[in-house]
């Protein structure tokens, strides 16, 4: 069931498995080891044979010179006799491999087919014809299934991938998928074999055509499909929760196992006995993580039986963290009917046998951003995976599947699964890993100077690494910290869609005084918006870091918000900068409830929010009734970050072309931007570095004081996917025995349990005092970097008095 509408698998494996597909060559042959004349099957008897069984004559190819993809000979079909059958050996099970390269030169033409029989002219799988100008069609599960263009008088790559556990195959040219098909049917249509026999390399053509043509590096493996995970839960005790007992690999919607929404082990119904997994009532809602792969191929299969009268649902994410892109959503209605959102609403329909175990493969191929839904061994629908449920451009990212006790409306949901299987079919590319310095980055600038750090980042990994890099600015005065609690609406389940109100109004907006900055989006407020049903929901706006630098050193005062009609509870909240992985904000910054009437309302902050730099985000949240209209939003049209929605964990935009009527009131005084990043955004490529210069302009400020701030490094290293580095703008104190002009830094500030200080001169002392001017520590030195420990420190306001040989400053010291 959607949380909200926008328009809106004895124990086989109980833990994970290195998803890395193994892949065994059962013949391979670039024809270099022969002589040119010789006869291919005469030659290579174990592998190759002849149409009537006749190696060694004119039904048998030759090795040949005139053309190769690689050396200096290649297998020549020509004439009307060559006729060679490469053997496959009658396989049933299994996924295989069978690729070589093709050269099909000016004026002549070309053809080879795959047969369900080692023994040959029993039955035809596919039929292929390379006709003479570079096009080409195909016979597969019937006649002229499909046509095609392909590299003419040049080498190209033809592979033919059979997996007969899925009867199911597909063909690619250089690595672009030609066409799939179910391979027992044969070439004409008509049922067939389920088996792998022979590959059939004949010199035919089209009529009128002359068939020549070259092969070449030929490669027949066999590919074994890698188990990330497997269960049948039969392991486990009944009415266990799931998630509690498997936290490796599930988790429940708002992350709580145990609890209510947790499903559990039942022995109610189960293919393998005793226990299947039950979803049943309003609150489960059990996630499957499936570990964000954004690259190769996947199955994730399992058994599945609704009750009579009842109903079921499951669906995909694109994303481990629930409620932000919904790949597919299923829904089994009572009555054996079903239907799906698949790259569009109601993208197809189908019946299932309601009452009995029947059996679901999806697969998810990232590379070719193409996914199957699969019923009973029955393809039921296909389409681009990257598109949300709706039809929206989303994410090509393989996230989670969600089982959720939900179903169309009116019916009741009560369905099991078991015996699930999540496998890797073609292995991914390694994950993007970010390689970088995580040091302080310590500078020296003279009054009106600048300087530039460099910062290399390197993927070390594979794939490509995504980085985006934002700086913040310290408050030199207070430090801001979070507070740490979930934001009200996380446990929100939203099952409607949402609507503006009939009718319009007009309101003019509220104008800024001169002291003030009104940060928004909107336009004057022009309906009211809310859901269908009841539910808890926040509407939200995220101003970004390249806005905010500017007004660093500000604070957020004041939230000016339009209400088309008050309901029973609203708050305010503000969010800090979230991950360039997962839409929506990051930490809770700010949150208190409100009471607002009809209109414009401006809405005091009690503990202002100081502007760092990074994005800010502001939301207002609601329990709303069913069919209330409780926020106010413009006529459009939309900007993306002047419509953001959640009614759960998850963030997205909201469908309807209008802005959000939240507008954002700084006060105070912007802070000098200092520090700036070029590149701030950047892909690597596996092995890639990319230099980054950090640029650390003084002019306009303060002689002899300090500055700090951090860059904020985030990137699609799933591992370590925010790298924070300080950043020091030292104190200028003097000149050294040099005649160097001297500096002290200090860092981090605020500190938690050590304190680095570090100079170009030498530190002779150290005194600590507290708030209330005592000296709580005092020490000497005689060494230019110092690391103190803090844990003995209480938190609070400190003074670090440091004397060096060309003087003493004293610096405030925050430790939390």
């Amino acid at each position: 069931m959607k949380k909200f509408t926008l328009s809106v698998f004895a124990l086989l494996f109980a833990f994970a498995i290195n998803a890395q597909t193994s892949r065994e060559v059962l013949y391979s042959d670039d024809f270099e080891a022969y002589t040119a004349g010789d006869h291919l099957a005469q030659s290579i008897p174990d592998h190759w044979t002849t149409w009537s069984n006749a190696p060694g004559t004119a039904e048998d190819a030759i090795f040949s010179a005139e053309q190769a993809a690689s050396g200096s000979l290649s297998v020549k079909f020509s004439g009307s006799d060559n006729d060679n059958i490469l053997k496959l050996g009658n396989k049933t099970v299994g996924l295989y491999e069978i690729s070589w390269k093709l050269f099909v030169p000016t004026g002549f033409a070309g053809y080879y087919n795959l047969q369900h029989f080692e023994a040959p002219g029993n039955e035809w799988a596919v039929e292929v014809y390379f006709d003479n100008g570079g096009s080409g069609y195909m016979h597969a599960g019937g006649q002229n299934a499909k046509t095609f263009s392909y590299p003419y008088n040049q080498w190209f790559n033809i592979k033919n991938v059979i997996d007969l556990d899925a009867d199911w195959a597909q063909i690619y040219f250089d690595d672009v998928l030609i066409y799939e098909w179910k391979f027992s049917l044969q070439s004409d249509g008509q049922p067939g074999t389920k088996q792998l026999g022979s590959v059939n390399f004949y010199a035919g053509a089209s009529t009128g055509m002359t068939p020549k043509y070259y092969i070449d590096d030929i490669s027949y493996a066999t590919i074994a499909e890698s188990v990330i995970f497997a269960y049948d839960f039969d392991a486990y005790p009944t009415n266990a929760y799931v998630a509690q007992s498997i936290p490796e690999h599930f988790t429940t919607w708002s992350n709580k196992p145990g609890t209510a929404e947790d499903a559990t082990f039942s022995a109610d119904y189960a293919l393998s006995t005793p226990n299947s997994v039950k979803i049943a009532g309003s609150t489960t809602d059990l996630l499957m993580k499936l570990g964000n792969k954004t690259s190769g191929a996947y199955r994730v299969s399992f058994d599945y039986y609704v009750p009579a009268t009842k109903a079921g649902y499951f669906n995909i994410q694109h994303m481990e963290a629930p409620g932000n892109e919904w790949a597919c959503e299923i829904y089994f209605d009572n009555g054996g009917t079903g239907y799906m959102h698949a790259g569009g609403e109601n993208a197809a329909t189908f019946t299932y046998p309601q009452g009995a175990w029947f059996h679901i493969d999806n697969i998810i191929d990232l590379d070719q951003d193409w996914a199957k839904f699969i019923i009973n061994d029955q393809v039921i629908y296909e389409w681009q995976f990257s598109l949300q449920a709706q039809g929206q451009a989303g994410t090509k990212q393989l996230g989670s599947t969600n089982f959720y006790a939900g179903a169309s409306t009116g019916m009741t949901p009560t369905y099991y699964f078991d015996n699930v299987e999540y496998v890797s079919l073609v292995a991914g590319a390694q994950e993007p890993t970010i390689g970088i310095d995580p040091n302080p980055i310590v500078t020296v600038v003279a009054p009106n100077n600048a300087a530039t750090e460099n910062l290399p980042i390197e993927n070390i990994g594979g794939g490509t690494l995504n980085v985006n890099i934002v700086r913040s600015f310290n408050n030199p005065d207070r430090s801001t910290k979070p507070l740490g609690h979930a934001p009200a609406g996380t446990d929100g389940k939203a099952i409607g869609e949402f609507v503006a109100a009939p009718g319009t109004f007009v309101s003019e907006a509220p104008s800024a005084s001169r002291e003030e900055i009104i940060l928004h989006y909107d336009d004057d407020a022009e309906t009211g918006i809310g859901f269908n049903n009841a539910t808890k929901w926040r509407a939200g706006v995220r101003f970004p870091a390249s806005w905010m630098a500017q007004y660093n050193g500000m604070f957020l005062t004041q939230v000016q918000i339009f209400i088309n009609e008050p309901v029973l509870d609203h708050k305010i909240q503000v969010y800090d900068m979230g991950s360039i992985n997962v839409p929506g904000p990051g930490e809770l910054l700010y949150e208190a409830p409100i009471q607002v009437l009809g209109g414009w309302n401006y809405i005091n902050i009690n503990s202002p929010v100081y502007i760092n730099g990074k994005d800010l985000w502001v939301a207002v949240w609601m329990d709303q009734p069913a069919g209330a209209f409780p926020m106010g939003a413009d006529a459009g049209p939309a900007v993306d970050d002047g419509r953001w929605v959640s009614s759960g964990p998850g963030w997205n935009f909201l469908t309807l072309d209008r802005n959000w009527s939240i507008r954002a009131v700084l006060n105070g005084t912007p802070s000098p931007v200092w520090m700036s990043v070029n590149p701030s955004v950047g892909s690597l490529d596996a092995g890639e570095v990319l230099d980054v210069d950090v640029m650390i302009d003084a002019s306009g400020l303060v002689e002899n004081a300090e500055y700090s701030g951090k860059l904020h490094v985030r990137s699609n290293d799933f591992t370590n996917e925010l790298v924070e580095i300080d950043v020091q703008l030292t104190v200028m104190v003097g000149l050294n025995d040099k005649g160097e002009q001297a500096y002290v830094t200090m860092y981090p500030n605020p500190a938690t349990n050590n304190l680095n200080l570090k100079a170009n001169t030498n530190i002779r002392a150290i005194t600590i005092i507290n708030n209330l001017g005592q000296v709580v520590a005092s020490n000497q030195y005689d060494t230019k970097e110092i690391n103190l420990n803090l844990n003995q420190y209480r938190s609070g306001m400190y003074f670090v008095r440091i004397e060096t040989a060309n003087g003493t400053t004293t610096q405030k010291l925050m430790v939390y």
